[in-house]
């Protein structure tokens, strides 16, 4: 598909990308619950009116749940009235509890966490024995032990979650995520294999991470991603994919095939030299160096994608975009330098851009409604390239004459 104006080519077998962090959630809510009782999702809405009590059956279903859907009960009943939070609250030495909800899955670890505090635990249990309207509820020894195996394993998601989140975190890292979820998710199921809940839990959180994992594999800019990273290359899909040499096979077809169609028949855009240091300038003005540099890159083979796949790997690279912005990179590489940095500055999430769709929101007031979308373009870089200073980098950034330093600005 081309779109007209501006001269887009959007191919959805290979431009279809999905954010990690909703996938992350699809596995996680499968694991919580093996289910999708979209029921129990509308009335665990924090939207719902404070007074709507829930029914005798909704309690009952939630309970069906496990000693999640009973702490979730419990939490709901204590949470319900002012009274019974001050009365909850003078058992557990004013603290409180936290209640789940339906759009983040986390909100149910942290929950978990909060519950399983000595203080909390015992006053959870105290006010059961006091009030016993929620006695189908009680927590017993086993459900809290159940509780503690859950929060384990949702460690691994929280864990994942946070490492592909940010706007440093791109696609190289989402398959890696996946590897590790699937690998927790596996250990998870032979260690509880006997066991009624959790048993089922993990495998369908499994099947569900497993799902969005082969679809990874069908489009190539994840595998890219990953290939692109000097300190990878194809060695991570060696290692990981060994019971699977067809599945590498078949991913180094699709990126070639990628490379080759997108943008190795591809001129180089045009750029801007990169800057040289006095003494490079003076190398340049001598007529052997320069004749003796020429020589050296006329015996470049000229596969640009083969020579990086072939070259060692580069295992002091901390951000593979740095890497691939260096002149000597984008020298020898000037094809592929431009695959790279396209792939490699697409986000694992989609929390970041929808960040800078709400930033452009406050930028276009009523009275700024006329803005080109070039300069909106430019008004987002600047803010972007300002927090960032302010928040990273500490120095170097100047900006119309001043220097901003640590949130300070000097003349």
């Amino acid at each position: 598909m081309l779109h007209d104006q501006f001269n887009i080519r959007y191919d959805p077998h290979l431009h279809r990308l999905r954010c990690n962090g909703h996938v992350l959630n699809l596995a996680a809510n499968a694991f919580l619950f093996n289910t999708a009782d979209e029921a129990l999702a509308a009335y665990n809405n924090p939207g719902i009116l404070e007074a709507a009590l829930p029914s005798e059956k909704e309690l009952d279903a939630w309970r069906k749940k496990g000693p999640l859907g009973k702490l979730h009960n419990l939490v709901v009943h204590i949470q319900r009235t002012p009274q019974r939070r001050s009365k909850f609250s003078a058992l557990s030495h004013g603290l409180g509890l936290v209640r789940d909800n339906s759009t983040r899955w986390n909100s149910w670890k942290s929950e978990i966490d909060r519950a399983l505090k000595p203080q909390i635990k015992e006053a959870i249990q105290r006010y059961c024995d006091r009030y016993k309207e929620n006695e189908e509820d009680r927590l017993f020894p086993e459900d809290w032990g159940t509780l503690s195996k859950i929060k384990d394993i949702l460690q691994a998601f929280e864990d994942a979650t946070l490492s592909t989140e940010g706007r440093k975190s791109t696609l190289e890292n989402v398959i890696p995520t996946m590897d590790f979820i699937l690998d927790t998710l596996e250990t998870a199921c032979e260690t509880h294999q006997n066991d009624p809940f959790l048993g089922p839990c993990c495998n369908s959180s499994w099947a569900k991470m497993n799902e969005y994992y082969s679809k990874t594999e069908h489009i190539p800019v994840y595998i890219a991603a990953i290939v692109l990273h000097p300190g990878q290359k194809w060695s991570y899909f060696e290692e990981n994919w060994s019971h699977h040499p067809e599945w590498i096979t078949d991913a180094k077809d699709k990126v070639r095939e990628f490379w080759e169609t997108s943008y190795k028949s591809k001129e180089s855009a045009p750029r801007q030299e990169p800057s040289v240091s006095s003494s490079d300038a003076r190398e340049l003005r001598n007529t052997f160096r320069a004749w003796e540099k020429a020589r050296k890159r006329a015996r470049i083979p000229g596969d640009e994608y083969t020579r990086y796949c072939t070259a060692e790997v580069v295992d002091d690279v901390a951000d593979s975009r740095d890497w691939w912005q260096e002149p000597t990179q984008q020298l020898n590489y000037p094809n592929l330098s431009i695959m790279a940095l396209d792939i490699l500055s697409i986000p694992a999430m989609a929390a970041e851009p929808e960040r800078l769709f709400s930033g452009a929101k406050i930028s276009i007031t009523d009275r700024r409604n006329r803005l080109g979308i070039e300069v909106i373009q430019a008004l987002e870089c600047l803010k972007s390239w300002l927090q960032l200073e302010a928040t990273e980098w500490g120095e170097s950034l100047l900006v119309g004459g001043w220097k901003f330093k640590d949130r300070t600005t000097e003349k």
